[in-house]
C-alpha cells in the first residue's frame, strides 16, 4: 500500500509537469515586448508625432477666432452716443468674428509639414528599433537560461554516472578487487560532480532571474522553457543553404534596418531643416478679415426707454480686411542673425550625412561579421558533433578498461570531465548557431518574433 501511494504520487508529479505551460522563446519575446516601459513610451512618442503631423496640417486652414465683451459702467463716464461725460450706470457689449490665412511664407508651412511627416515616420522607427532590441536581449537571455538549463541536466547526468560507479567501486574494494586508493578517487570524483551541480543549479537560477527581468514577468508565475533548441537548432540547414551574400543582406538592411531608417530620416530632416530657414529672407504675404458690432445703454433710462437690440447691432456693425505684406531686413543685426541660421542649419545637414555614412559602414560591418559568425558558428557545432561522439567513445573504453583493472580512477576521471566539457561546447554552440541564423534573418528583413 505505501509503494501503492508512492508511484500515485510520481505520476501526479508527472502530470503537473506535463500540464505546465511551456515558454517558447518567440513567446517570451512577445511578452517581453508587450510589457516593456521603453517601448510604451515610443509607443506615446508616435501618438505626439501623429498629433504634430496634424497641427502642421492645419497651419494651411484660416484661423478663426470669436470675441465678445461684457462692461457695466457706474458712476462718471463717457457716453459712446454723445461723446460727453455722465454720471449714469450703463451697459456695453461687444462682438466679432475675424478670420487670417497666410498666402506666402517663404515655403515655410509645405516644409514644416513634411518635417512633420518625417517625424512621424522617425517616431515609427524608434518604436521598431525599441521592439527589436527588447526582443533581442530576450532572446540572448533565453539562450543563456538554455545553455544554464542544459548544463544542470549534464552535471545530473555524470553525478548519476558518479554515483553508480562508486557503489560498484565500494563493493568490488570490499571484495578486494578494488585498492582503497581507487574508492577515495571515486568519492572524490563524486564529491566534485556533487559541487559542479550546485554550481550549475546556482548559474541556472540566475540565468532565469535575468530572463524575468527582461521580460518583465513576475517572480512568483512559473516559467517553464522550450528544450527543443537544444536537440534541434536548424538542424535540416547545411553550409550549401546559406545562399544570401554579405551584399544581399546588406541591401536588405538599407532598407529595413529600424536604425538606418532614423539616421536617414534625421538627415532628411535636416535637409528640411536647411531648406526651411531660407524664408527667413523672403517676404510674407497673409490676408485677415473680420466682423464687429456693439450694444450700449443706460440702465437709469428704464427698460423701455433702453434701445432695440438687432436695431443698435445692425447700426454699430463694422468689418474689416487688410493684405500684410512683410519683408525680412537683410543688412543689420537681424539680417546678419538670419544669414547665420542658414549656414548653422547647413552645417547641421552636413553633419547628419557624415553621422549616416559612418553608420553605414559601421552596419556594413557589423553584417558581414553576422554573416561569418553563422558561418563558423555551424561549423564549429558540426565537428564538435564529431569530437562529442569520440569523446564518448574514449570514455566508454575507458570505463570499461577500468572496471577491467586496466585503467586507473585518474583516467577515468579524466576522460570524463574531457567528454561533459565537450558535450557542453556542443551545447553552447548549438544555441549560438540559432542565435546567429535568428541575427542574419533580421537583418534579411525577416521578424524576430515569429509567432
Amino acid at each position: 500500500m505505501k509503494y501503492f501511494f508512492v508511484l500515485l504520487g510520481c505520476f501526479a508529479s508527472c502530470a503537473m509537469a506535463t500540464a505546465q505551460e511551456v515558454w517558447s522563446v518567440d513567446r517570451c519575446m512577445a511578452y517581453a515586448v508587450e510589457n516593456n516601459n521603453t517601448v510604451k513610451q515610443r509607443e506615446l512618442d508616435v501618438k505626439n508625432y501623429r498629433m504634430d503631423k496634424l497641427e502642421a496640417i492645419g497651419n494651411f486652414l484660416p484661423y478663426v477666432g470669436v470675441s465678445t465683451g461684457f462692461n457695466m459702467g457706474f458712476g462718471r463716464s463717457i457716453d459712446p452716443q454723445t461723446n460727453t461725460y455722465v454720471n449714469n450706470t450703463n451697459l456695453n457689449v461687444s462682438y466679432g468674428v475675424s478670420a487670417s490665412l497666410p498666402i506666402f511664407q517663404g515655403g515655410s508651412l509645405i516644409i514644416a509639414a513634411k518635417k512633420a511627416n518625417a517625424a512621424l515616420l522617425l517616431g515609427k522607427a524608434a518604436l521598431e528599433e525599441a521592439e527589436d532590441n527588447v526582443a533581442m536581449e530576450t532572446f540572448d537571455a533565453y539562450i543563456q537560461a538554455l545553455y544554464a538549463y542544459g548544463s544542470v541536466q549534464l552535471a545530473r547526468r555524470t553525478l548519476a554516472d558518479s554515483d553508480t560507479l562508486l557503489m560498484k567501486t565500494r563493493r568490488e574494494e570490499e571484495l578486494g578487487l578494488k585498492s582503497y586508493a581507487d574508492l577515495v578517487q571515486s568519492e572524490a570524483q563524486r564529491a566534485q560532480d556533487e559541487y559542479n551541480l550546485t554550481t550549475q543549479e546556482n548559474a541556472y537560477e540566475t540565468a532565469m532571474l535575468d530572463l524575468r527581468q527582461k521580460m518583465n514577468y513576475p517572480d512568483d508565475e512559473p516559467l517553464m522553457l522550450d528544450t527543443a533548441m537544444l536537440t534541434d537548432p536548424y538542424l535540416t540547414m547545411r553550409i550549401d543553404d546559406f545562399a544570401d551574400t554579405h551584399d544581399a543582406v546588406y541591401a536588405a538592411a538599407l532598407e529595413n534596418n529600424p536604425t538606418l531608417k532614423q539616421l536617414s530620416l534625421n538627415m532628411k530632416i535636416a535637409k528640411l531643416n536647411k531648406n526651411s530657414v531660407w524664408h527667413l529672407l523672403m517676404p510674407s504675404i497673409g490676408v485677415s478679415g473680420g466682423v464687429s458690432s456693439a450694444y450700449f445703454a443706460d440702465l437709469n433710462v428704464g427698460t423701455n426707454a433702453m434701445p432695440q437690440f438687432a436695431q443698435m447691432a445692425k447700426d454699430n456693425f463694422g468689418s474689416s480686411f487688410g493684405v500684410s505684406f512683410s519683408l525680412p531686413a537683410i543688412i543689420g543685426f537681424n539680417g546678419f542673425t538670419n544669414i547665420n541660421q542658414i549656414r548653422r542649419a547647413k552645417n547641421t545637414y552636413r553633419a547628419a550625412q557624415y553621422q549616416y555614412e559612418d553608420n553605414v559602414r559601421n552596419m556594413q560591418k557589423i553584417i558581414r561579421q553576422a554573416v561569418n559568425d553563422r558561418k563558423g558558428a555551424y561549423l564549429e557545432m558540426v565537428q564538435l558533433e564529431k569530437l562529442v561522439e569520440a569523446n564518448r567513445l574514449a570514455y566508454s573504453t575507458v570505463r570499461r578498461e577500468y572496471e577491467e583493472g586496466l585503467k586507473s580512477s585518474l583516467d577515468l576521471r579524466q576522460s570524463a570531465a574531457t567528454l561533459l566539457n565537450s558535450e557542453m561546447s556542443l551545447m553552447q554552440s548549438r544555441l549560438k548557431y540559432v542565435l546567429k541564423c535568428r541575427t542574419v534573418d533580421y537583418y534579411k528583413g525577416g521578424e524576430i518574433i515569429r509567432e
